[in-house]
């Protein structure tokens, strides 16, 4: 049997008691999705592009279908997903009509290995116009824009449009889910991958792209060298502003390439690149979250989690399990929302 692991969250925030057992099950089935992939000798790429898209057609979560509109009413997506294997990335941001981002996100990733006419240089990411036209040539999903808009998302719209107290507004949005959904993978052949897809930010400005859509900022992946060197993917989820300033995802991956106790790692790196970052320093809640997989180079891998906000929800699941598993990784209760960090793991060895 193949050997391969991944894992999912569907955001950082408040994930209302009531609805946790939604976000246990919609995690579980992003895995069994993804695991299906491997198990059929895909890819860690093909893997979490598939566990996304999962996610994404679910109006539980904030990207694709169901994703927060904007101040237009309009609903705008960002993804982007790398591959540890090439080192490359696709991105778009602010994409009205598409289906599912993160297809777009692929599709501009695995061109960009495809040699161009008059040595023509391939897009890494694309906003927009630009970003509907390449999926329209891709042959991807095009819909209307309604056909995006869940009930929920609609309901929410409408409520906080209402609100002409923008402190409030700003409370009250912050206490769901953050941002983003996302994934990371690693394959039979010790390959990572990482993806992400948002709806961004409620009631965001038109054309507002966040971290979901950036090299480094939303997903890191890099297993170039895994006989010789450890491999880390990452994918993160909070403020995406918060994200971007900080570039949290490779900052993440870059301490944790050879750190000897990723768990410790994943908290300084959070703790001195985001919760202590002077590009913060006036932030009073830094909100944020990561997804992390590091796989040493005799195949021992460690899943980690950390996050600043309220709970955090987590799927994951090994070629060898039966079923997946999945939880809501909470703050201690005694600690401060957006300034203090948990971290949790789960350990994991891949046969070679």
């Amino acid at each position: 049997m193949a050997s391969g692991f991944i894992a999912v969250h569907c955001g950082a925030g408040h994930h209302k008691p009531q609805f946790h057992k939604q976000y246990k099950k919609l995690s579980k089935t992003a895995c069994r999705a993804g695991m299906k992939v491997l198990r059929q000798g895909g890819s860690s790429l093909e893997a979490v592009k598939t566990a996304v898209l999962v996610l994404e057609n679910d109006p539980l979560t904030n990207a694709g279908f169901g994703s927060n509109l904007t101040t237009k009413g309009q609903v705008e997506t960002d993804a982007a997903i790398m591959d540890g294997k090439t080192l490359l990335y696709g991105g778009c941001g602010a994409i009205q009509n598409v289906k599912n981002p993160i297809e777009l996100a692929y599709d501009i990733c695995i061109k960009q290995a495809e040699t161009q006419p008059m040595g023509l240089v391939p897009p890494s990411l694309l906003v927009g116009e630009g970003g509907l036209h390449h999926a329209k040539a891709a042959g991807l999903k095009i819909v209307k824009n309604k056909e995006l808009i869940s009930p929920k998302a609609l309901k929410q719209f409408k409520k906080y449009k209402s609100l002409l107290n923008y402190a409030q507004l700003i409370e009250e949005s912050q206490q769901g889910p953050l941002d983003t959904v996302g994934a990371v993978c690693v394959d039979d052949s010790g390959h990572v991958a990482s993806a992400c897809s948002s709806g961004g930010l409620l009631l965001k400005r038109p054309g507002r792209v966040g971290q979901a859509a950036l090299y480094a900022s939303g997903m890191w992946a890099d297993s170039f060298s895994p006989t010789t060197e450890s491999s880390v993917a990452v994918c993160t989820t909070g403020c995406g502003e918060h994200l971007m300033q900080t570039q949290l995802a490779k900052e993440i991956g870059m301490d944790l390439k050879n750190n000897s106790c990723p768990i410790t790692g994943l908290y300084n790196s959070m703790t001195d690149k985001f919760i202590k970052s002077r590009y913060l320093r006036n932030i009073k809640q830094k909100l944020g979250g990561a997804l992390v997989l590091h796989i040493t180079t005799n195949g021992e891998g460690v899943l980690l989690w950390g996050h600043s906000t309220e709970s955090m929800s987590i799927g994951y699941m090994r070629t060898t399990d039966v079923n997946p598993t999945s939880l809501i990784s909470q703050l201690p209760k005694e600690t401060t929302v957006g300034s203090s960090v948990n971290v949790g793991g789960a350990h994991f060895v891949l046969s070679r």
